[in-house]
């Protein structure tokens, strides 16, 4: 192999730029943060919405509560097992993160009553859940999902390293 896809921002790289310009001009954003891996993606997607969190919504201090879909995978680090409901992955591991709920992937129900506490900063679910099978949700639910969150003032998080970039259709 003669190129490398990422380098650490640490040293000047000629295509970076270059390639977040195509990405905010593709997609219509703002800004990119490319990661080398979908667990640092992840982790700081979390981190991002909690200082949102506290600059923007004005949560208290170390009050900002992230939620989940249950069945999640998005790694094997301490906030991803955090995040797990599988005693395999979390399993031995504790203690945990603070303020990570997780709700049942699918549940419109539970997402409202989870993101209905001022103190929610995001909710971060799988398109598709890869680790826990080939889980599809019903017609609608991320629409509906993303609506609760905007309507709650919280932030949706796609976790789409598996299925991102129209990999899945």
């Amino acid at each position: 192999m003669e190129q490398l896809t990422l380098t650490s921002r640490a040293f000047f790289n000629n295509v970076l730029g270059e390639y977040e310009e195509f990405l905010t001009k593709r997609f219509k954003y703002d800004k990119v943060l490319p990661m080398n891996t979908g667990v640092e993606a992840c982790e700081s997607a979390v981190k991002l919405a909690r200082r949102w969190a506290y600059d923007k919504k004005k949560v208290p201090e170390n009050k900002a509560k992230v939620v989940f879909a249950e069945n999640n995978f998005w790694g094997r680090s301490i906030a991803a097992v955090s995040a797990s409901t599988d005693p395999e992955s979390y399993g031995g591991f504790g203690p945990f993160v603070p303020l990570f709920e997780k709700i049942p992937f699918n549940d419109l129900s539970a997402l409202e009553k989870a993101v209905s506490d001022p103190n929610t900063a995001a909710f971060m679910v799988e398109p598709i859940q890869g680790e826990a099978g080939v889980v599809l949700p019903d017609d609608g639910y991320l629409k509906g999902a993303s609506e609760l969150c905007r309507k709650h003032n919280v932030l949706f998080i796609t976790d789409e390293v598996q299925s991102g970039l129209g990999r899945t259709g």
